[in-house]
């Protein structure tokens, strides 16, 4: 009877896990992709932030020079289609980033110069307000740059085409 009650009691814990587990991957709120072209000088250095809710509503924010002002931000709002949202959430899925834990590499591999980007993944507290559950360094280690990358495309084409060439046109003023 002891032996009942035990393996009952392991399946019962094993099923909570396990659910805990799934549901993991399907619990963010909303995701933000950054990207920093590296160092370069003030008329040609940028940045930009991605912004996507898990309902499909983005915003591009990107800043030419290295300090925000009125004249070198802009921002433009998009919305993913079904087709889109549901690529971007299979994509981060298959990732498994929700449940990796990735640390940032070594200082010594860390590159000089060139770009960088990251990630950082919100669900919501009790009270509704956003919070950070899942951070990806912006020099992750080498054996998830693959995986990421794939991520990373995804998010960068989710932004439509016309938004990326008025970006482009920012960039050589």
């Amino acid at each position: 009877m002891k032996n009942i009650i035990y393996a009952r009691n392991i399946i019962f814990i094993l099923l909570i896990f396990l659910s805990c587990k799934s549901s993991a991957q399907n619990s963010w709120e909303k995701l933000e992709y950054y990207y920093n072209v590296g160092s370069l000088p003030p008329p040609y250095h940028y940045s930009y932030t991605i912004t996507i809710d898990k309902d499909g509503k983005g915003n591009l924010k990107y800043m030419g020079g290295y300090e925000s002002t009125d004249k070198n931000t802009s921002e433009y709002a998009f919305e993913l289609n079904a087709g889109e949202l549901k690529k971007l959430k299979k994509e981060i899925k298959k990732s498994d980033i929700l449940n990796l834990d990735i640390k940032q590499r070594p200082n010594e591999e860390i590159p000089d110069g060139g770009h960088s980007d990251g990630l950082q993944i919100f669900g919501k507290d009790d009270d509704g307000k956003f919070i950070s559950i899942k951070s990806i360094p912006s020099y992750p280690d080498l054996k998830y740059e693959k995986t990421l990358d794939k991520l990373y495309d995804t998010i960068k084409k989710s932004v439509p085409e016309n938004i990326w060439k008025e970006v482009d046109s920012k960039k050589s003023k």
